[in-house]
């Protein structure tokens, strides 16, 4: 059977917002790691205010870093049969630019565990 190229966008499209939005996931609960890691050796702080309270109750911290984004997730992915060629290009760009940003701060979580292993 052979699929018109529209209908082989779209899943090619959905496809890679789905694995986005697996990377973001991943990337998310990575800098949640990292930044109880140092925030815990007391060498470093919360550097987002809106943050900060969350972070330092675990409890919450689970809830807005995991369980939260992982729900969000999981309705976005459902959404996905449903969406057009617009609204796939926008998620797949808004989950590009989250991935971005989380990347970035991995990296400066790894930096952060650099410098604090060489004081």
């Amino acid at each position: 059977m052979i699929m018109n190229s529209s209908a082989l966008w779209r899943d090619d499209t959905a496809l890679c917002t789905k694995k986005r939005l697996f990377l973001l996931y991943m990337l998310n609960v990575s800098d949640w790691i990292c930044t109880l890691s140092l925030l815990d050796t007391g060498l470093f702080k919360e550097a987002n205010p809106l943050m900060k309270g969350v972070i330092e109750n675990k409890a919450a911290g689970f809830f807005v870093k995991i369980i939260l984004p992982l729900a969000l997730i999981a309705f976005a992915l459902s959404k996905i049969k449903q969406a057009d060629k617009r609204q796939l290009l926008l998620s797949n760009n808004i989950a590009l630019f989250g991935v971005a940003v989380y990347f970035l701060l991995n990296i400066y979580h790894i930096m952060c565990f650099c410098m604090m292993y060489m004081i």
